[in-house]
């Protein structure tokens, strides 16, 4: 019988801060934590550093500082085929301690589970500028430019993954790895204000293989990017500035050629890294966690996300269904949004009553109260459950919590009620799991032990023998 996962994430700056032994001990005896996810790799704040915008009740109340990058000791001999060989985080405060090395046996004798968990997000912090080599693998922006984050293109980007995975697998003794999908396409950074990527060597060289005119998609992504400048500058555009949007879509349908490209470049390295993992230790789990701007914000990445396009390279889904930070973020995110393809709306309550059905998000706060109340946890059973038909019931879905997701000063943040209901809700929708996140640095304790009184009212069983995945009989092979 496989256990219901109760997972936290937690990056390494905690043990260190904290302690390997107390923090084990509170994560499972008052949060009833059987599985940790654990960022061993990063160069995300939210997901390795202290808190990024105010510090909880537990942990030093002062910045980190954070540098990033491996927070255990890569063995040399398994990355002879990659360029990219430093890339140990330089941070003073790691210095003698290895998070894998450290953790994971004190983890095991307590019978948790441990996985690694790498978020492949969109905007860098901090940038790994000082690892040798790694200019050569950014993405190339329509202006050509190099931008901010690896080409999953770039083969060497490519042999460094799977240089990474053997050492995972052969190395240490985990039950799996996470793999966050978190990027933007080139039509959503443009929307954001962001130039479009990516048209490197190697994306250009795809692109030919597939037939795409590389040159009219950059000019395409050109169009849209003057679009966008536009747009914000208050240029009038009678004809509608939705209308105007599609117009340059229709006059450059290499920019749909080049989206498809970019998702099936985006999903192939996750294929990639899931094959990798599958090919060296069969019976270890990989999971694929899913972006809340990709879930439940945008329409343009919705439509391209299709979670059946998961079933054959992925042992578990965990979409990031932060209810209560989810209101606050949607509309930040429309009021971007309403500057540009959107600037038609004259209000941002009439905007968010006619995007909240396309998204699936009726009976949620209307505009004027995005601020002061979170999204409900209908908003949980309702991805829970079309993402279960999504994937046809192959698989378990853990749903994200946010036990420790900041969201500003005067917003609505989550509180111990709401992280019980939160939970339930994901099992009443037929979830097998939750993971309490972003980041263990960032989470209110209270909010933490909230899970567990949530598991204890429903009378789960959280210590059967083996985590989700294991043992499953999934293979590509």
């Amino acid at each position: 019988m496989k256990r219901n996962v109760v997972g936290a994430q937690i990056g390494a700056i905690s043990f260190v801060d904290e302690g390997v032994e107390p923090v084990l001990d509170f994560l499972q005896k008052e949060a009833g934590v059987n599985t940790l996810y654990i960022s061993a790799l990063s160069w995300a704040r939210g997901n390795a550093g202290r808190g990024s915008m105010g510090y909880p009740d537990h942990g030093p109340h002062e910045p980190d500082h954070l540098q990033g990058g491996a927070f255990f000791e890569p063995d040399p001999k398994y990355y002879g085929a990659t360029f990219l060989k430093e890339f140990r985080a330089p941070d003073p405060l790691y210095k003698g301690f290895d998070t894998l090395r450290d953790v994971i046996p004190a983890a095991k004798a307590r019978g948790m589970e441990t996985y690694i968990y790498y978020c492949e997000t969109s905007r860098p912090d901090p940038k790994s500028r000082w690892v040798p080599g790694w200019p050569h693998i950014l993405e190339v922006d329509h202006l050509g430019r190099r931008g901010k984050i690896p080409c999953y293109n770039n083969p060497e980007y490519q042999i460094w993954w799977r240089s990474v995975m053997e050492d995972y697998c052969n190395s240490h003794d985990l039950n799996g790895l996470m793999w966050g999908l978190e990027r933007k396409s080139a039509v959503s950074a443009v929307l954001d204000g962001e130039a479009a990527t990516c048209f490197c060597e190697h994306c250009m060289e795809k692109a030919h293989k597939k037939n795409i005119d590389g040159e009219r998609a950059k000019e395409g992504y050109a169009k849209l990017y003057a679009y966008v400048k536009a747009c914000k500058a208050g240029t009038e555009m009678p004809d509608g500035y939705f209308a105007n949007f599609l117009r340059i879509l229709m006059r450059y349908p290499e920019i749909m050629q080049w989206e498809k490209m970019w998702y099936e470049s985006h999903t192939g390295l996750a294929k990639d890294v899931y094959g990798t993992g599958k090919w060296l230790s069969p019976e270890k789990s990989f999971g694929l966690g899913v972006w809340q701007v990709t879930e439940t914000f945008s329409f343009w990445l919705r439509s391209m996300y299709d979670y059946s396009d998961f079933i054959e390279c992925a042992d578990f889904i965990k979409p990031i269904l932060y209810n209560i930070p989810a209101s606050s973020r949607i509309r930040g995110y429309l009021e971007g949004r309403n500057k540009t393809v959107f600037k038609d709306y004259d209000s941002m309550h009439g905007l968010v009553e006619a995007i909240y059905p396309i998204l699936g998000l009726k009976g949620q706060p209307e505009y004027e109260k995005l601020n002061d109340e979170g999204f409900s946890t209908q908003y949980i059973q309702n991805a829970v459950t079309r993402i279960r038909k999504g994937v046809n019931d192959t698989m378990p879905v853990f749903a994200g919590i946010p036990t420790g997701v900041p969201t500003g000063d005067g917003i609505v943040e989550a509180c111990p009620a709401d992280i019980t209901a939160a939970v339930k809700a994901t099992f009443e929708a037929g979830g097998k799991g939750v993971i309490l996140s972003r980041n263990y640095s960032e989470a209110n304790l209270d909010n933490m032990r909230a899970c567990k009184k949530a598991i204890e009212e429903l009378g789960l069983d959280t210590d059967a023998c083996v985590g989700a995945g294991a043992g499953s009989g999934k293979s590509v092979y």
